[in-house]
């Protein structure tokens, strides 16, 4: 359903003079301006609204559970929340624009997990550090994300860990593929093989057989996305290293760092690193670490050093490593272990 669904249906509802409302969703989330319409329209509702979260309520879809008078999860439901997410290009103004549209959006979440969860500002806003936050059912009732759970009798089983890796349309395909093999009345195993790309397995394969494959399916693919995603990690490092923007010696903790942070925030960070040209190339003499040219290094940051004397700081991690943390925190407001 989308919101002129959702429109339509209130619509019906409201005209048949009905003040309870039954709400089930299942999402891996969508955009935001759909969303917001949603909410209001649940929220517009004259009435009580219990919502149902069949599988997974994630993205968009954990804002939007927020409007009911009871938020219901299954015991094997997830939800997920975070930033809400976008791309654009264009002049600088029009980049601007579009990062202060993506903060006004926050600040609506916020203020609607706030309402709801009884959190405080900092604690909802940890939320939207940039990482997907994933609940399970109990975990979601004691954040405040949901009142209790119910069973829907599903086959439906997912690892929280794998649920972090596979991401929220994968969670949400994998629900829709094995309640699918549960309802044998709606069942069509030839059209589940052609839909997730089964092998092994043909329209004669047994329940089990089918469940079989759409697990390794899954597992086959989280494995691959891990995989490139360490290798596009590992990639930018490398990157970075031949741009000169941090000491070879590093690698290993830049890519720990990346792999934590996720490829779109690393790669962010990386760019926001200057590159250097050693100052050796234009100054003769020996260097030393009190002075450059006569000027005091006593002030100098991570900057100063990347473009004035690059091979200390290449150097500084084993000849002053308490030192070369602190400028590496106060730069990028990180700690790093060496």
């Amino acid at each position: 359903m989308d919101y002129r669904d959702v429109a339509t249906v209130l619509a019906e509802i409201t005209k048949a003079g009905y003040t309870q409302l039954d709400f089930h969703i299942h999402t891996y989330g969508g955009t935001v301006f759909d969303g917001n319409l949603i909410c209001n329209f649940l929220e517009s509702f004259k009435g009580e609204i219990d919502i149902y979260i069949d599988g997974v309520a994630a993205s968009m879809g954990g804002v939007i559970i927020m409007s009911g008078t009871r938020i219901h999860i299954a015991e094997n439901g997830f939800v997920m929340i975070h930033s809400p997410q976008g791309r654009s290009e264009g002049t600088a103004k029009q980049l601007i624009q579009y990062a202060k549209l993506l903060t006004s959006m926050e600040k609506n979440f916020t203020a609607k997990l706030i309402a709801r969860t009884g959190k405080t500002e900092a604690e909802v806003k940890a939320w939207f550090d940039g990482t997907d936050y994933w609940f399970d059912a109990d975990e979601a009732i004691a954040a405040g994300l949901a009142d209790d759970k119910f069973s829907n009798k599903s086959v439906v089983t997912i690892d929280k860990t794998e649920v972090k890796t596979i991401g929220a349309r994968a969670v949400f395909d994998r629900f829709v593929a094995l309640t699918q093999i549960t309802n044998k009345q709606n069942m069509d195993k030839d059209q589940m093989i052609k839909r997730y790309g089964l092998t092994g397995v043909t329209a004669q394969s047994t329940d089990e057989e089918i469940l079989a494959a759409v697990d390794a399916k899954i597992a086959e693919g989280a494995t691959a996305a891990r995989a490139a995603k360490k290798q596009a990690i590992e990639a930018a490092a490398d990157a970075a290293i031949t741009e000169k923007k941090f000491p070879a010696a590093l690698r290993d903790q830049m890519i720990a760092r990346g792999e934590k942070l996720g490829l779109e925030d690393f790669k962010a960070m990386l760019a926001d690193m200057k590159a250097y040209e050693p100052i050796s190339q234009h100054i003769q003499g020996k260097k030393t670490e009190g002075t450059e040219g006569g000027e005091d290094r006593s002030k100098w940051g991570w900057d100063d050093y990347q473009a004035k004397a690059p091979e200390v700081l290449e150097a500084m991690p084993k000849a002053d490593a308490e030192k070369f943390k602190a400028l590496y925190k106060a730069k990028y407001k990180a700690d790093i272990e060496l």
